[in-house]
């Protein structure tokens, strides 16, 4: 019977666990995907201001860890910490789904359109 290749070569089985792990988040359907501000600035090749402008026009949809929660808990809650002046509530992330559908909303043109120069000297 052959061995397992993990048997042979023990230190290759962290990093096929890596790999399947990595795999399996990007096998992840768009609606499930959930990234982060520097992930969206890598995504779409745009500065932090930028990304604050379509956030604050409501170009593309955000969410906050923050966010209330559902009636039954908020309920339930009966205390709620002071937050210190100056501090950040709460983390901002973002679906990949919504991403793309910003994507598609906003398409941007090539720049060779914006030169005029004949098709055919390209």
């Amino acid at each position: 019977m052959k061995k397992h290749y993990t048997e042979n070569w023990p230190e290759l089985k962290g990093l096929v666990e890596e790999i399947d792990e990595m795999i399996s988040r990007v096998s992840l359907p768009a609606d499930q995907v959930i990234l982060d501000d520097f992930d969206v600035l890598q995504l779409l090749k745009i500065s932090k201001r930028k990304l604050a402008q379509l956030r604050s026009e409501r170009k593309i949809k955000f969410y906050r860890t923050d966010d209330d929660p559902p009636p039954k808990i908020a309920k339930s809650k009966k205390t709620v910490e002071p937050l210190q002046k100056g501090r950040r509530k709460s983390k901002i992330y973002y679906f990949l789904i919504d991403v793309v559908n910003y994507v598609k909303r906003n398409p941007v043109n090539p720049i060779s359109i914006n030169f005029k120069i004949n098709n055919h000297e390209l």
